[in-house]
C-alpha cells in the first residue's frame, strides 16, 4: 500500500515537474520573441508579457516632451503617435505621456492602446475610436455634461414643422434655486433679460448653447469671460421644481440633447 502511494506521488511530481517545464519554456520563447521585437522596434522603450494572456506584449513608451516623439513612425508607431502628437501641440501641460501598446506576438494584432498624461487618460481598442476613460468622451472631440443636477425632459415635434424646430428648446428640471452649468467649457457673448435671464456662450467648434430660465446670475457670468463646466453661471428660480431651458446649435444645426449627450460617448 505504501509502495502504490509512494509511486503514485513520484508520477505527481513528475507531471507537474513537466508541466512547469513547459510553462517555463512558452514563457521564455514568449520573452526571447518580446525581446526581437523591441531590438526591431526601439520606440518600444519597455515590454513585458501581458498580466494575464502570455501571447500578448504590453509595450511602454515615455515621452517627456514632444521633441522625444519619433521622426519617423513606423508602422505601429502610427497607430498612438498621432494622438501622442495632437496631445502634444494642444496640450503640452500633459507631459509626461506614457503609451502603452498591447498587441499579440504570433499575429502583430493591436489589443488595445492607451496613452496616459498628467490629467488624462485615453484608451483605443481594436476598431474604436479614442476615448477619455475619466468621463467615457469620444477624444479629441466636445464632451458635455448635464446643465444641472435633475432631470432631462425629452422634447419631440414633427420634422416637418419648422416652426416648431426653431422655438424649440431643450427641457431641463431640479428642485428650486439649484445651480446651473454650462455644458461645456466657453466664452459668454451675450446676457439678455426678459422676466428671466438667458446666457449665450460659445464652445469652439462651431458649438453654441443658449441657457435661458435663469433667476439670477452668479458672479461668474460677465460677458467676455471664460466659463468652465464647474463654474455656475445661475441659478434656478425658488421653487419646488424649476425649469431651465437649453439651445445647442453646432454648424448652425440646432441639436437635441439626448443625441448630442449620446454621439459624445458611442
Amino acid at each position: 500500500m505504501s509502495s502504490s502511494r509512494a509511486l503514485l506521488i513520484t508520477l505527481f511530481l513528475g507531471v507537474l515537474a513537466l508541466f512547469l517545464v513547459i510553462l517555463f519554456v512558452k514563457k521564455s520563447n514568449s520573452i526571447q520573441d518580446a525581446q526581437s521585437y523591441t531590438k526591431l522596434n526601439p520606440t518600444c522603450r519597455e515590454f513585458k508579457i501581458h498580466t494575464k494572456k502570455s501571447n500578448l506584449v504590453e509595450c511602454f513608451l515615455n515621452l517627456e516632451s514632444v521633441s522625444d516623439l519619433p521622426v519617423n513612425s513606423q508602422d505601429d508607431d502610427t497607430l498612438y503617435l498621432p494622438m501622442a502628437r495632437f496631445i502634444g501641440e494642444r496640450f503640452p501641460h500633459e507631459f509626461p505621456l506614457r503609451v502603452r501598446h498591447i498587441f499579440s506576438l504570433t499575429d502583430k494584432l493591436t489589443d488595445s492602446i492607451g496613452i496616459s498624461g498628467t490629467s488624462i487618460s485615453l484608451i483605443k481598442s481594436k476598431n474604436s475610436a479614442w476615448k477619455n476613460k475619466i468621463n467615457g468622451c469620444k477624444f479629441p472631440g466636445p464632451c458635455p455634461v448635464m446643465p444641472l443636477k435633475g432631470s432631462a425632459i425629452p422634447q419631440k415635434y414633427a420634422k416637418e414643422d419648422k416652426k416648431a424646430e426653431r422655438i424649440f428648446r431643450n427641457k431641463f428640471s431640479a428642485i428650486g434655486e439649484a445651480p446651473v452649468n454650462a455644458i461645456l467649457p466657453g466664452k459668454i457673448l451675450k446676457i439678455g433679460r426678459d422676466s428671466l435671464f438667458s446666457v449665450i456662450i460659445y464652445h469652439s467648434e462651431n458649438i453654441y448653447s443658449k441657457i435661458s430660465g435663469l433667476y439670477s446670475l452668479s458672479d461668474y457670468a460677465q460677458i467676455g469671460n471664460e466659463i468652465s463646466q464647474d463654474s455656475a453661471i445661475g441659478f434656478l428660480p425658488p421653487k419646488d421644481t424649476a425649469f431651465i431651458f437649453v439651445e445647442i446649435t453646432r454648424n448652425g444645426k440646432y441639436e437635441l440633447w439626448e443625441n448630442f449627450l449620446r454621439e459624445s460617448r458611442e
